[in-house]
């Protein structure tokens, strides 16, 4: 064999060999994309599932916040309206017709007898009090600046009945407001 087919030769087992190392890169080549692209599709999926799982947990909480937020408004508003009850009766009380308030006046002396005895002293909020008082058999000792109604001491002055209308609303209040609660807003 001639120089000269031996380097055809050499080209040619060359030129084959590097197809076939050709060929099995571009095999490897495939397989390695093919796995890649499966992992990168899992790891798509992982994220995708995570990124859902999280977007979910955070809605949730915002719509939690957002529940208790409009809770929050609504016992606020309910409170300025119960709120706007008292100020609205304080008000009728202050202003009571004087038959009524002598009315309600003679039953709260009544009750005031009843636990301090028929010796004991009152304050009035109005001056045509003094005569109702008076007339229960009790004395007068003096007058107190108040919406309405009366203050029993009695004799020794160890004991005092606050029965004026803005102290009787102040003790009942948390009993008025869930009444009120309930009549303004029972469904």
């Amino acid at each position: 064999m001639s120089a000269e087919k031996i380097i055809v030769k050499i080209q040619k087992d060359a030129e084959h060999e590097r197809k076939q190392i050709k060929k099995v890169a571009e095999k490897s080549a495939a397989e390695i994309i093919k796995e890649a692209t499966k992992e990168a599709e899992e790891q798509a999926k992982h994220i995708l599932a995570e990124g859902t799982k999280q977007a979910e947990n955070i809605e949730r909480i915002l719509l939690s916040q957002a529940e208790q937020d409009v809770k929050r408004q609504l016992m606020n508003e309910r409170e300025t309206l119960i709120e706007e009850c008292f100020t609205k009766a304080h008000h009728k009380l202050s202003i009571l017709p004087e038959q009524k308030h002598i009315t309600i006046v003679k039953r709260l002396l009544e009750d005031g007898k009843d636990k301090l005895g028929n010796k004991c002293h009152v304050l009035v909020s109005r001056s045509y009090l003094k005569q109702v008082v008076k007339d229960s058999g009790l004395s007068v000792k003096g007058q107190v600046e108040t919406s309405g109604g009366i203050i029993l001491t009695s004799a020794d002055n160890k004991i005092t009945l606050d029965y004026t209308f803005d102290s009787i609303l102040k003790r009942e209040k948390d009993k008025i407001r869930i009444k009120v609660g309930k009549l303004l807003f029972s469904k």
